[in-house]
């Protein structure tokens, strides 16, 4: 009686110590289809992350190619601005000659015909073109009792000074020059007076350096 309880015994610990190891043999397995699991998941994120960055960097990779194309179009309308302003500028400059032109013809004309006519026309003409650059800001730079600006002046010859016209100052205009709004479009070609040795430097004759009287007689 007493041995079949002791193989009673025996059998049932085999028994829970077969099932123990059946347990301990299928718990790795499950971990390792869990990690399996996480992983998978893992990869998905990270490719829907991806995915989500791609349709970004192609959203504003599309936002930059139409603000150059924006910028492009703006340059080349501003270029066309600034050519067609060019362009009318030149006209209106054109068109203020126009009237002069036709004086000088008709100067021309009237040439044999009278020629006390044609000082006068051509008189009334430099006055008409003075106006039509005074109309432009087209001022000319003063020369004759000035003294000699080298940014304004351009000297041809000098002559020696004198009381009326000291040193560095133009005695003679040879070529206008011209300003416009401050700014220098032609220098003016003059003539300048230069600095002469004073009386008072000229060596003296022999007897006043001497001192020496010089009686009459």
């Amino acid at each position: 009686m007493e041995m079949r309880d002791q193989q009673g015994a025996s059998e049932e610990d085999a028994t829970h110590a077969s099932g123990a190891g059946t347990a301990q043999e299928a718990t790795p397995q499950s971990d390792d289809t869990t990690t399996e699991e996480a992983q998978g998941l893992t990869i998905e994120a990270l490719q829907e992350q991806l995915a989500q960055q791609s349709r970004k960097a192609e959203e504003q990779l599309d936002q930059l190619q139409r603000l150059q194309a924006d910028f492009q179009n703006y340059r080349r309308r501003m270029t066309q601005e600034r050519l067609e302003a060019a362009g009318r500028g030149k006209e209106d400059v054109l068109r203020g000659l126009i009237p002069v032109l036709n004086n000088f013809r008709l100067a021309l004309q009237h040439v044999e015909q009278d020629p006390s006519a044609v000082r006068q026309g051509v008189q009334m003409i430099w006055q008409q073109f003075e106006g039509f650059l005074r109309d432009q800001k087209v001022e000319p730079i003063p020369t004759v009792g000035h003294v000699f600006d080298p940014a304004y002046h351009e000297v041809l010859s000098t002559v020696p000074a004198t009381a009326d016209a000291p040193a560095n100052t133009i005695v003679t205009e040879v070529k206008a020059g011209y300003c416009i709004d401050g700014r220098l479009l032609a220098p003016a070609q003059v003539i300048v007076t230069r600095a002469t040795e004073s009386a008072s430097t000229e060596p003296s004759t022999s007897t006043e350096a001497a001192g020496v009287e010089v009686s009459e007689g």
